[in-house]
């Protein structure tokens, strides 16, 4: 957590988690002054789809991750169809899995980052990094990693009709400054 403003606002989410009736290898809670701990909440996919558990299927800022247990790929194909818009979503598998690619494709709608046995670990700003997903993960086009990064900070301007001399530099046809451009 960058500081109290992000913590305090989500340990509400991560104390109703914890109270819940899933089974708990790792409690999320509390940490130091601004860190929380790390919690992995685990249920039987049949739970999920049953109802009584809507609560684990809703964001929680912060480290936090809800393993869904399965048997059958219908019960995968129900708990991702309960699944609204996230930033990440990862797929463990073998190497030889073969529902690995129908489970992918049921994935990647849902998630503006797919890992496939791999962690949704490390942000960078970056035009490689992509960070967001569909509605309600993202609501915004602007980002705080990734190539849209800038569009927080940036106040667009267009200069309309302006000879070239009284431009900034950067915009200038001569490209004194020798900036890239496309």
């Amino acid at each position: 957590m960058l500081d109290r403003r992000m913590r305090t606002p989500s340990s509400p989410g991560r104390r109703t988690r914890r109270a819940h009736r899933s089974r708990h290898p790792g409690h999320p809670g509390a940490g130091g002054a601004h860190t929380v701990s790390a919690g992995v909440l685990a249920v039987d996919a049949a739970a999920l789809t049953g109802g009584d558990h809507h609560l684990l299927l809703e964001e929680c800022f912060g480290p936090v991750t809800v393993v869904a247990r399965y048997s059958t790929r219908e019960e995968v194909t129900a708990v991702l169809g309960l699944l609204p818009g996230n930033l990440t979503a990862t797929l463990h598998i073998a190497e030889d899995d073969g529902t690995a690619a129908p489970l992918l494709a049921a994935l990647t709608p849902l998630a503006g980052r797919v890992l496939v046995n791999g962690w949704p670990t490390g942000v960078a700003v970056a035009p490689a990094q992509h960070h967001g997903g569909p509605y309600p993960a993202t609501t915004s086009t602007s980002t705080s990693v990734g190539a849209t990064a800038i569009e927080r900070w940036l106040r667009p301007v267009t200069y309309q009709s302006t000879p070239d001399h009284l431009l900034p530099p950067e915009l200038r046809d001569g490209n004194p400054l020798g900036l890239p451009r496309r």
